[in-house]
């Protein structure tokens, strides 16, 4: 009787398969109501527009709305401002279109809005359990092989360790699938249409012991 130490590998390259666009209204002014009311009034007109476009604004989450007080300084005189943000987030399936499209409409908007999007992927755990199994699999080609070396064979596994990994934020909330018809005139981008979303190499790891007789 004798014992194997082998360390499993298995690698996938995933595409992301959820987007999360950040529309940031903001607007800097001499009072606190002349920046709330430009940044409000912006957002307004903003999903007014979504929303005779087809697209269900229930479905937009509010995810920061404030009013700062803030302190220029500037040739030895401080002069007080106001910056006012109301940030909104739209979770939903990758669609090139839908942010062509989402970020044309801002383009073509009087608003002063940042616009950011974000990649996540739906099915991360299942994807890390098939990857540990194979892993696996692949600890186990790799103690055949080498007890074979040996005029041995695998008896059977002694003990089998995951190694620690950091877990990424998994995406569990109800995914938006929506289109955009809106009566706007929305430039064509025809050829960005078609590109595709980023991609994450998964890799997990296991370690185990076998015996071999």
């Amino acid at each position: 009787m004798g014992k194997l130490e082998i360390i499993g590998h298995a690698s996938k390259i995933v595409d992301y398969d959820l987007m999360k666009i950040k529309l940031d209204f903001h607007a800097k002014e001499s009072t606190s109501t002349e920046a709330s009311k430009k940044v409000m009034q912006e957002c307004e007109e903003f999903l007014g527009i979504l929303r005779k476009g087809g697209f269900d604004i229930s479905g937009i989450s509010l995810s920061r709305d404030s009013v700062d007080r803030s302190v220029d300084y500037h040739n030895d005189s401080e002069k007080d401002y106001y910056r006012a943000n109301r940030v909104l987030e739209i979770e939903a399936e990758f669609n090139m279109k839908m942010i062509n499209d989402i970020r044309s409409i801002a383009n073509n908007s009087n608003a002063q809005v940042g616009f950011h999007v974000d990649y996540e992927l739906s099915n991360e755990e299942i994807i890390r359990q098939e990857l540990m199994t194979e892993a696996l699999r692949d600890a186990k080609k790799q103690a055949e092989v080498m007890a074979q070396a040996i005029d041995q064979k695998v008896v059977g596994l002694i003990s089998a360790d995951k190694n620690a990994h950091n877990q990424d934020t998994v995406y569990a909330g109800e995914v938006l699938c929506m289109s955009l018809c809106c009566e706007q005139e929305v430039e064509a981008y025809d050829n960005s249409d078609e590109l595709s979303p980023s991609n994450k190499t998964y890799t997990e790891t296991i370690y185990t012991t076998w015996e071999i007789a």
